[in-house]
C-alpha cells in the first residue's frame, strides 16, 4: 500500500451515495469525480474518489461540502469493492447503490474519461492521526494495515476448528474399530 497524492477539484453535483454499513451502522460511502486535468479532446478528466463513510441520518446534511473542493488529496488506489454472488446489485433506476465498483461509478456519472476512471479509484486515508476530519469518516493508516478480530469472531472460529478436529478423531477411531 503506498500513498497517492492528486491535485485537482471535486465536482459535488455528481456525487454518489452507496449504502454501506461501518461498525454495524448504516450509512452511504460518498463516492466523488476529482477533476485532475484537461484531456487532449479538451474535456475535463477526472479519477473517482472515495470520500469517506457517513452514518445514514447526515447523509443529506452535505457537511462534507464544507471541506476543500480543489486542492491536493491524499490516499490509497483500490478497484472498489470485491463482488460476492449475495450483493444486491446497484440500480441506477431506483438510485439504489450497494457495492463500489469504479465501472459503474464511471458510467452513472458520465465521465468523459470512462474507459480510464473505470478502472480505479482513490480512497482517501488520514496519514495524520492528529487532524482526523470527521465527516465523511476516513480511515486511518492503522484501520488499513492491522486485522482486528472480535472475540466473539474467535471462539466461533475455535468451536468450528475444535469440531472438525474431533469428527475427524471420532471418523477415524471408527474406521479402526470397524476394520
Amino acid at each position: 500500500m503506498r500513498p497517492v497524492s492528486v491535485t485537482g477539484m471535486f465536482e459535488h453535483a455528481e456525487e454518489m451515495k452507496i449504502d454501506k454499513e461501518y461498525r454495524g451502522e448504516k450509512g452511504v460511502q460518498i463516492i466523488t469525480p476529482f477533476y485532475t486535468h484537461i484531456g487532449p479532446d479538451g474535456q475535463p478528466h477526472a479519477i473517482l474518489v472515495n470520500r469517506g463513510w457517513v452514518p445514514e441520518d447526515m447523509k443529506d446534511l452535505r457537511k462534507h461540502y464544507r471541506t476543500n473542493v480543489s486542492g491536493t488529496i491524499r490516499g490509497v488506489l483500490y478497484r472498489g469493492d470485491t463482488g460476492t454472488k449475495y450483493e444486491k446489485p446497484n440500480s441506477a433506476e431506483l438510485e439504489a447503490y450497494s457495492t463500489v465498483k469504479p465501472a459503474e461509478c464511471a458510467m452513472m456519472m458520465q465521465l468523459h474519461n470512462e474507459e480510464e476512471a473505470s478502472k480505479m479509484m482513490l480512497h482517501i486515508v488520514d496519514f495524520e492521526p492528529d487532524r482526523r476530519q470527521l465527516l465523511p469518516s476516513v480511515p486511518s493508516t492503522e484501520d488499513l494495515t492491522q486485522f482486528k478480530i472480535a472475540p466473539e469472531r474467535h471462539q466461533a472460529y475455535e468451536f468450528i476448528w475444535r469440531s472438525a478436529a474431533f469428527a475427524g478423531i471420532l471418523a477415524n477411531t471408527a474406521l479402526w474399530l470397524y476394520l
